[in-house]
């Protein structure tokens, strides 16, 4: 009895092992053939994405383009700045970048001498500092940057144009320092008028560190660089102010705090100066392009189409109302930027 006994239990356990062992074996199965219906589905498994079907619309790229240069024509205004907009600026740094200018250094862009002058943006014009009353600071010539010659160059193959601008000058070392703006700058290179604040002035070329003259003296009245009012021959000094002081260090104040609107008249064989002061209803003409100067046939030393700021050594003083316009004209009504390079 006993022995059947055990045997039936020993039946019951196989048979107890045998049905764990099935159901072990349908677990694993239900877990890696698929997922039950309880199972949430995920899109990491790849047997359930169900792919995206809709097509994106196509759309153009959208780019940004430069406007077409028109043909040129006189009287298109190339750069206007009249330091309005900016308020007042202390410090050559800060004025320099709310211009846009560049100083220009001897190391870096070959310049003819390196900047010194301290800069203002003030009552709507720039001062320069450039030299101090009691002698212990002496500043030299310094050039900065306006338009580079990738702007000019359309300027410039389109032949005559003006450039003008109001200067008033303050204290200077001696009656040869001034302010003034040159053109064709290419570092060893430019076309430049030196209105001085003694009174007269250079219309001239310098080159291969040569300056030439644009005038001839002793031709007609036209010759800038005139220091002495004869019967037949004036200085600017005479033709804008009366005066007939000759220039000297004792008459570093001939034009200290008269305002004087200076433009510039460019072309192939030609360089023209007029002048006013701001009592003047009309320009007078101080300097005209002449045969008979040293200048005549010297354009092609000129390989540059950059216009510059200059400081002409010691001096201070404010400038104001810089223009550049297409054509020998008077200053366009307008005075909206309309060129494009």
């Amino acid at each position: 009895m006993k022995n059947t006994l055990k045997m039936i239990i020993a039946v019951l356990s196989l048979a107890a092992m045998l049905f764990a062992v099935s159901c072990g074996q349908k677990t694993t199965a239900d877990t890696t053939g698929g997922t039950t219906a309880a199972e949430p589905q995920t899109s990491s498994d790849p047997g359930t994405t169900v792919p995206d079907t809709t097509e994106e619309p196509e759309t153009e790229p959208v780019t940004e383009t430069d406007p077409v240069p028109s043909e040129l024509t006189d009287g298109v205004m190339v750069y206007y700045e009249d330091f309005s907009s900016y308020g007042d600026v202390e410090g050559k740094d800060g004025v320099i970048s709310a211009l846009g200018w560049r100083v220009l250094t001897v190391s870096e862009d070959g310049a003819p001498s390196d900047w010194t002058a301290e800069l203002t943006l003030k009552d709507g014009a720039l001062h320069v500092r450039n030299y101090s009353d009691d002698g212990s600071f002496k500043g030299s010539d310094g050039y900065a940057l306006i338009l580079d010659d990738a702007y000019m160059s359309r300027v410039e193959k389109y032949g005559t144009y003006t450039l003008q601008y109001d200067v008033t000058y303050g204290t200077a070392l001696n009656h040869k320092r001034y302010l003034n703006f040159v053109t064709e700058y290419g570092g060893g290179s430019y076309n430049s008028y030196h209105f001085r604040v003694g009174g007269y002035g250079n219309n001239q070329i310098y080159a291969n560190g040569n300056w030439f003259t644009y005038d001839a003296a002793d031709e007609d009245d036209l010759f800038a660089a005139q220091k002495k009012t004869t019967e037949d021959r004036t200085t600017i000094a005479y033709k804008l102010l009366g005066r007939t002081e000759e220039p000297g260090d004792n008459y570093t104040d001939m034009f200290k705090d008269v305002t004087v609107t200076v433009r510039v008249i460019r072309g192939r064989e030609r360089a023209d100066i007029l002048m006013k002061t701001a009592d003047m209803e009309d320009f007078v003409r101080v300097s005209k392009y002449n045969e008979m100067g040293d200048a005549y046939g010297q354009e092609d030393e000129l390989t540059g189409s950059a216009v510059c700021f200059k400081t002409g050594g010691a001096i201070n003083g404010y400038v104001d109302n810089i223009a550049i316009w297409t054509g020998d004209g008077d200053m366009p009504a307008d005075r909206t930027v309309t060129y494009v390079p």
